[in-house]
């Protein structure tokens, strides 16, 4: 009797295992699609033998960084000056100081150029017959927030000339004979009418881009506006000293002349840096030049929107040495005195 009962569960037992495997395989052949009877999935795993390296983590460079509007504005305003927060004194007591507590250090024209001429002395880096360079920073900004100066481009004239480069290209513009064998003979690369100028770039026999320079006479001044085009800042200009009656007058400023031309950083910020003089030369001869760099350079920008040259700096490569001139002390603009009427009308002028 036990036995039958016990052989009763038993079987009790396995149809219900067969009932649950039905209804289980009932339910997965629902949530799957039906599918072939005689198609067999085999999992194939392909092993991977590189090694997984990591990616090295990349940072973004000074010059990729993003820069907002509020500290360009901020940048433009403190141009050359150190955080407060970090200055300890305005000059340092000793001889021996840490330089990021202090403000750097600005001389005159004449205690930057004495250092420099020191550092050039054959005890040292004996470099007498170098170059000195002045690198300035300018100020391009106008009374409208959104309207900037152009770069600069001219040449002046120094009382104290030194060596520097090779003779500019030049291009000269005239119709008179006299002028022609007067432009000749001084060593002008090409001289012509402006017909005949005009008509050789356009037929590609001439490449403006091959002279530094383009001069004219006023005789020519109507003449050569359809070339103003081909040459664009160089086009001759009576207010560039480029154009004019007297054709050895011109070629003396721009063949003598050293030329500059600035780069800018931002809209409102340019550069310029220009030859000063050779480390031999007086400090006398030095400083003229520098009082005529200033001049010149100041007359791009009418006093009345404030200085345009914002810093100096005295440079003498290879020396690593770079003096900071007290810029207020020569450029215009700095002092209420500098301002005039007349200065004002221009720079509205200039605005409209």
């Amino acid at each position: 009797m036990a036995a039958s009962i016990a052989k009763s569960t038993l079987v009790l037992k396995l149809n219900l295992h067969q009932v649950f495997q039905t209804r289980a395989l009932h339910c997965l052949t629902s949530w799957f699609p039906q599918t072939s009877a005689t198609t067999n999935y085999i999992q194939i795993r392909h092993r991977n033998s590189k090694q997984r390296v990591k990616d090295a983590t990349v940072q973004a460079t000074k010059e990729r960084k993003f820069v907002s509007k509020k500290s360009k504005k901020k940048a433009l305003t403190t141009m050359t000056a150190v955080e407060k927060s970090t200055i300890l004194a305005d000059k340092p007591v000793d001889d021996v100081w840490i330089r990021k507590f202090y403000p750097p250090p600005r001389f005159s024209i004449e205690e930057a150029l004495q250092r420099h001429q020191a550092f050039a002395q054959p005890a040292m880096l004996n470099n007498l017959k170098g170059l000195i360079y002045l690198d300035m920073r300018l100020d391009f900004t106008t009374k409208k927030k959104t309207k900037f100066l152009g770069n600069i481009r001219a040449s002046v004239r120094l009382p104290n000339e030194f060596p520097y480069g090779s003779p500019p290209n030049i291009l000269v513009f005239c119709k008179s004979e006299e002028n022609l064998n007067l432009a000749t003979s001084l060593g002008a690369k090409h001289v012509g009418t402006p017909q005949d100028i005009i008509k050789q770039i356009n037929e590609g026999v001439l490449n403006p881009k091959d002279f530094e320079h383009v001069l004219s006479t006023s005789e020519c001044a109507n003449e050569i506006l359809p070339a103003r085009s081909h040459f664009r800042d160089r086009f001759p200009q009576r207010a560039k000293g480029s154009l004019g009656p007297d054709l050895k007058e011109i070629w003396d400023a721009f063949y003598y002349g050293y030329c500059y031309e600035s780069t800018k950083l931002a809209d409102a910020i340019g550069r310029l840096q220009v030859p000063l003089g050779l480390l031999e030369q007086p400090v006398e001869d030095l400083v003229e030049n520098f009082q005529t760099y200033i001049t010149h350079i100041c007359q791009h920008r009418p006093v009345a929107l404030g200085p345009f040259i914002q810093s100096i700096s005295v440079l003498a490569p290879p020396s690593p040495e770079e003096f900071i001139v007290r810029v207020e002390d020569y450029v215009p603009g700095y002092k209420s005195e500098d301002v005039d009427s007349d200065a004002e009308d221009e720079a509205e002028a200039m605005e409209q």
